[in-house]
């Protein structure tokens, strides 16, 4: 389990989960279930760190290259808050996230506003 030491809370602004090039440094993930959309949350903790991660991908198997996924920083107050149905909603209350995926072509990107035109189908680059 992942722990918030003085030492990682020293360095947390300067983490490299922060940074789409290097996000996936390692999570610790823990799976939170599937929405109505057939869309999986999950919580991933930095183990670098200790940041917590909303994550939520959704795929729409009819099209092309359509496969999305979103993460965004929450409070350990959230976390416990958490549900596949309100996961898409959380993501209006951040003040940014990263989105990425196949529709995006497979790049991850900075993105401030609300999450659900990101989950209009649409095939992707």
């Amino acid at each position: 389990m992942v722990r918030q030491t003085a030492e990682r809370a020293e360095g947390a602004d300067a983490c490299s989960c922060l940074e789409p090039e290097t996000h996936f440094c390692g999570f610790e993930r823990k799976a939170i279930g599937t929405d109505q959309h057939y869309g999986e949350a999950a919580i991933w903790t930095c183990n670098n760190c200790g940041r917590n991660w909303l994550y939520y991908l959704i795929e729409y198997e009819y099209l092309t290259a359509a496969g999305r996924m979103f993460t965004g920083v929450i409070s350990p107050d959230t976390v416990a808050a958490v549900t596949a149905d309100n996961a898409v909603d959380l993501f209006d209350t951040m003040d940014w996230y990263f989105r990425g995926g196949s529709a995006f072509g497979g790049k991850l990107q900075r993105t401030t506003g609300p999450l659900k035109p990101w989950l209009i189908p649409f095939p992707g680059k």
